[in-house]
């Protein structure tokens, strides 16, 4: 990678991605802060002093922030960002540990402060949810006030910068407005009829679900006693009226940039970056409503790493860490932005699909395990290792129609898929064959390459189907047909060049004992004459896959018959 240019953004193909301003001297923790912004979907703007962030503020409105104060300009740069309207969100960086640095830093509106060194990853973790609320959710406002003007100058100054405001004229109705509302933040005034704004803050402050709301008071009283007696009643801040529109925008959005942050830092696994348990139950509770209520499909799973324990044991827990991580921004990097993948605990991840089923979420999750056994992790003084994960997935409405429901269905597959072997993807419901009666397989490969045979029972194992192989047509022949047939297929995958019996041979057979009724053929050949083609599917198959193929669409194509 070539470092970025000074003042020049990273490409990203995102053309609405969300804009980081980078200020730092050294030009190479620069560069990796950049690339990290860069793997994470933000567009880098990357500076070198005070003088370059200045003229790359008159170009560019930035998301947020990461400064290092040890630039010439440092301090009145952090100054700048913060007197914006709205105020752009700062992490502050330094190789000091200063006290005096820290206070003048909290005092000019920083929202976090970094001790260099660190890793690029943990700058950030620490940036991240500043630029990006993770569920896309707008930032709402509640005011409070029975002057209509205000409640619209408040509108006028709020929502040109993307704050939705919601007014209320009536302060008895507030728990109406709270529940309607569920606002980020809450504007109040003093003075109000029936019920004042002080009686108000205090209702909220003694509410467990709204005590930790910010309350910001609008009032024209400015005397010392009401000062005291705001914030006796539990107020944040306050604002004398009449207000000037940057002022209050600029507290506004600083109690709401500082609500984002406390919220992902309860919200987000340290370690991964990605939700934690109390952070994507909302999420995919929401997801489920909007199933049930659009009648789209939606599959939850539960994924786990195979035999963690022995990494940390053998390893240490840096390593451990290390593998975390990696696996976190695998199955982000994996799955749409849409979908939720949350760590939910030690080596478990949980991962939310709205649109899937069950059938297409093994696949993905598949597509992701294949992925990770290719991955290396390098510890120091050992040899290479790689790991897997054992995973289960399950749809609403099928395995349960609320959360806890889908987890514990989820969650049994993941642990059958533990039981079958490990390093694979299981359905809810998924069983082990039953011993009586033909064996019940959903794909029969018939194939005299045991190369290519190995290969399909691989990818088939790894997404739970059952699968058995044989490599001439008459050992399929008498699997399959018979008045008391040994094996039961859904699927045959069946090659036309088998020594003996060959494929259209196997195929007349099962079309003469009626097997086409319930089983589908796809048909393997190296050879593409239109007419070979058309004779298969003229005696039954199903469908046509030409050599040398391309697994993931031959798996695609298994998956329709399948469906069938």
């Amino acid at each position: 990678a070539t470092a970025p240019r000074t003042g020049a953004a990273v490409p990203r193909p995102e053309a609405d991605a969300p804009v980081l301003l980078i200020v730092d001297g050294d030009r190479e923790t620069a560069e990796r802060l950049a690339m990290e912004a860069s793997a994470r979907g933000m567009r880098a703007v990357v500076t070198h002093c005070d003088g370059e962030a200045r003229e790359e503020l008159g170009r560019t409105r930035p998301d947020a922030a990461l400064l290092d104060i040890a630039v010439a300009g440092g301090m009145e740069l952090l100054r700048t960002l913060g007197d914006r309207f709205p105020p752009v969100p700062t992490v502050v960086l330094t190789r000091s540990d200063d006290f005096t640095d820290r206070v003048e830093v909290a005092r000019l509106g920083g929202l976090g402060f970094l001790r260099k060194p660190l890793p690029p990853g943990r700058a950030l973790d620490a940036v991240e949810p500043l630029l990006r609320p993770r569920d896309g959710r707008q930032a709402a406002v509640l005011a409070v006030d029975d002057d209509p003007a205000i409640l619209e100058a408040v509108r006028f100054v709020l929502e040109p910068h993307g704050v939705r405001v919601d007014t209320l004229a009536e302060p008895e109705r507030l728990w109406e407005a709270l529940e309607a509302s569920q606002p980020d933040a809450v504007l109040l005034d003093v003075d109000m009829p029936r019920v004042n704004g002080l009686e108000l803050c205090r209702v909220l402050r003694n509410d467990p679900r709204w005590k930790s709301v910010p309350v910001v008071f609008l009032t024209s009283r400015t005397d010392p006693t009401t000062v005291q007696e705001v914030f006796a009643a539990g107020a944040d801040d306050f604002v004398g009226k009449p207000f000037v529109g940057p002022e209050l925008g600029a507290r506004i959005q600083n109690r709401l940039d500082r609500v984002r942050l406390q919220r992902a830092q309860a919200e987000t696994d340290p370690l991964t970056g990605v939700p934690n348990r109390r952070g994507s139950e909302e999420v995919l509770d929401r997801f489920l409503h909007l199933a049930e209520g659009q009648g789209e499909p939606f599959a939850l799973a539960v994924v786990d790493l195979d035999c963690f324990k022995g990494v940390n044991d053998r390893c240490g827990h840096a390593v451990g860490d290390e593998v975390l991580v990696r696996v976190a921004r695998l199955l982000q990097k994996r799955f749409r932005a849409a979908d939720v993948v949350a760590r939910w605990g030690g080596e478990e991840f949980v991962v939310g699909m709205y649109g899937m089923d069950a059938a297409d979420g093994v696949q993905r999750l598949a597509e992701a395990l294949e992925v990770l056994r290719e991955e290396r992790f390098t510890p120091p003084g050992a040899e290479p290792f790689g790991v897997t994960f054992s995973a289960g997935v399950a749809e609403f409405g099928t395995h349960g129609r609320d959360l806890q429901s889908l987890y514990r269905a989820a969650d049994a597959a993941m642990y059958a898929a533990k039981q079958a072997g490990r390093d694979r993807v299981l359905p809810a419901g998924w069983t082990p064959e039953q011993g009586e009666g033909p064996r019940a397989v959903d794909v029969l490969v018939v194939e005299d390459d045991p190369a290519i045979a190995r290969l399909l029972q691989h990818a088939m194992e790894t997404r739970g189907l059952r699968n058995e192989w044989v490599s001439s047509g008459d050992r399929a022949a008498r699997l399959l047909t018979g008045p008391a047939p040994e094996l039961r297929a859904r699927v045959v995958l069946l090659d036309v060049d088998l020594p003996g019996l060959d494929g259209l041979g196997v195929l007349r057979l099962l079309a003469r004992e009626r097997l086409l009724e319930r089983t589908r053929v796809i048909m393997l050949t190296v050879r593409t004459h239109e007419a070979e083609v058309v004779r298969a599917l003229e005696m039954g198959a199903f469908d046509h896959v030409s050599k040398p193929f391309s697994v993931p669409v031959l798996l695609q194509r298994i998956r329709r018959a399948l469906r069938g």
